[in-house]
């Protein structure tokens, strides 16, 4: 790799805020289908790399299917853009790991529990990747939520987000 093309990488890394870490704990274990059945809502902070950030509301409604999949149905707003729903489905495969889908995807949802983290990865293109980790915190009722969106391996989005259980109030 040219050292020109290096230096650019390295500046365009470089635009994004830096995402807090979230600390593996063992408690309180982080359940997909226990955390996101029934109505949770989401406020975060998008960062796009060169725009301004913009604030990110999200309605969510989880119900476990006949199938025993959980369908998570999120109604999301973006600063002043129309809202848009998408829809995850997931399927639990045990040891904490489970598999999916997602309206926004292009292939299967891949997801791990371990501890109080959920740790997600996707595509949404074919250079186009999306990782997220959610931190589960005391009282299981709100999670932490760090997305980060890449193209060919460089960050170009960032999301940080609080997600808490609305029918726990």
């Amino acid at each position: 790799m040219s050292r020109l093309v290096a230096l650019a990488l390295v500046v365009l890394s470089g635009c994004l805020p830096a995402q807090p870490r979230l600390a593996l704990e063992t408690e309180p274990p982080f359940d997909v289908f226990a955390f996101f059945q029934g109505e949770t809502a989401g406020l975060g902070v998008l960062h796009i790399r060169g725009r301004a950030p913009v604030p990110v509301e999200v309605e969510s409604v989880g119900t476990v299917l006949e199938s025993g999949d959980l369908e998570l149905v999120q109604t999301i707003t973006r600063g002043d853009d129309e809202p848009y729903q998408r829809t995850w489905t997931f399927r639990a495969l045990g040891d904490g790991r489970y598999t999916g889908d997602l309206t926004e995807a292009t292939g299967p949802v891949e997801a791990e529990a371990s501890g109080n983290r959920l740790v997600i990865g996707y595509r949404t293109g074919r250079f186009t990747t999306v990782s997220q980790t959610l931190a589960l915190q005391p009282g299981g009722r709100l999670a932490l939520n760090l997305l980060s969106v890449r193209v060919l391996g460089v960050p170009v989005a960032r999301l940080t987000e609080q997600i808490r259980r609305v029918e726990d109030e």
